[in-house]
């Protein structure tokens, strides 16, 4: 017996930061996949080695009707056939109305977002708070008519707006205070926290009603990752063995991590979700039953399996042939790591730079950090479809594929 996949219809899509890590899995997503269809998008992974085969994505997610559009600070990399793509800047009203003229969208994703390695406060807080805000109104009609009416938003939020960077998390809802002010140590947290709260609080609030959501992803890795499968994987070819051997805390931590593949398609839901929900308010129906609410809501995002940190670790480490047994591995306590951190930090502070050592490092290395997704599992009908251990061949294959491509060889 053969079932049928599923179809989501999602009209006119502005995928805003789509050149980016996660917005490109969005758009590849909105596509159909053109990265598994299209030579001239293929992700690279290296040839006939049977721990880097998985199943296609585009055989397990559902099949999406869109029209697709891009806007980016910089168009210029991460483009896929099939989606237009358009130079914008989120903090100026005068080019999102430009964008918006142009694309009339029904729908709009908003991943984009500076780094959160590097970026000054007051350009997090432009394009996070300020841009965001900005994003809204435009997107609501408060600027002006554009030519047409958006009707759904969904927000690229992160599960650390409700983490204070220190405190150990377990199996965390979205009833959870925004951590914000004093509490908040990271303030990439902060801005978005303020902007998820703009974005939930603007729910049926501007001109046209438009209905927002927010989207927390927790851990997020996967190909063209920059940061979690990038840290871990430089560490690994650059390290000595002994190195390698070594690990911050006891390894009894459970840790989110979650592939973004997951973290798109959770996007896609919530936009079909939010859509379905304006045309009731529009039709006259009313809107969904309390517990059933997408709209003026936030949601984890998971791959619902939390994976003891040094775990994960390993397992990308043994992809690139640096192992660590088990009977290697010698164990440091976290109190005297947090203290030689600290020493490092004050040190290398001195002359303008950053360890690789830090007390922020350590901490995250020992806590526990996990989420409920409960919620989305509930209202979006969300479950993840690749599982970790393929995130983490995808993610790995991606990076050791890469570098065969760069260096000019022919993948083995």
């Amino acid at each position: 017996m053969t079932t049928q996949k599923r179809t989501l219809e999602l009209g006119n899509v502005l995928v805003v930061g789509g050149c980016g890590f996660l917005g490109w899995h969005i758009v590849d997503h909105l596509l159909n996949f053109p990265s598994e269809t299209d030579p001239s998008s293929e992700l690279p992974k290296p040839k006939d080695d049977a721990r880097f085969e998985y199943p296609t994505l585009g055989s397990r997610y559902p099949a999406y009707k869109a029209t697709v559009s891009v806007v980016d600070l910089r168009t210029t990399h991460n483009r896929l056939p099939g989606a237009t793509y358009y130079d914008g800047d989120i903090t100026s009203v005068e080019s999102m109305m430009k964008v918006f003229e142009a694309v009339k969208p029904d729908l709009v994703i908003h991943t984009a977002t500076p780094s959160v390695l590097g970026a000054s406060k007051q350009l997090l807080y432009k394009v996070n708070v300020e841009g965001t805000r900005t994003l809204l109104q435009v997107a609501g009609g408060e600027h002006g008519n554009w030519g047409g009416k958006c009707k759904a938003f969904v927000y690229t939020s992160s599960s650390s707006v409700v983490h204070d960077t220190q405190s150990d998390l377990k199996n965390v809802n979205e009833e959870w205070p925004l951590v914000r002010g004093r509490l908040q140590m990271e303030y990439y947290s902060e801005t978005k926290a303020d902007a998820e709260e703009i974005v939930l609080k603007y729910n049926r609030q501007s001109p046209t009603e438009m209905v927002t959501c927010a989207v927390r992803p927790a851990g997020i890795f996967g190909e063209k990752d920059t940061t979690v499968t990038h840290n871990i994987l430089d560490h690994g070819f650059k390290a000595s063995q002994a190195v390698l051997n070594m690990q911050l805390g006891d390894n009894d931590n459970l840790f989110d991590f979650t592939y973004v593949g997951n973290i798109a398609y959770a996007h896609m839901l919530a936009g079909h979700r939010l859509l379905a929900t304006y045309a009731r308010y529009e039709s006259g129906q009313g809107g969904p039953l309390e517990h059933e609410r997408v709209d003026g809501e936030a949601f984890n995002i998971t791959n619902d399996s939390p994976v003891y940190f040094w775990d994960l670790t390993r397992s990308m480490w043994a992809l690139i042939d640096r192992i660590v047994e088990p009977q290697q591995v010698w164990a440091l306590p976290e109190g005297l790591l947090d203290v030689v951190g600290g020493l490092a930090e004050g040190v290398m502070g001195l002359f303008g730079k950053t360890p690789r050592l830090t007390r922020r490092t350590v901490r995250f290395s020992c806590m526990t950090r996990y989420f409920s997704i409960e919620k989305a599992k509930y209202r979006l009908a969300y479950l993840p479809l690749v599982p970790v251990h393929e995130g983490v061949a995808r993610a790995v294959g991606y990076v050791v594929g890469s570098q065969l491509q760069s260096n000019g060889k022919k993948a083995l």
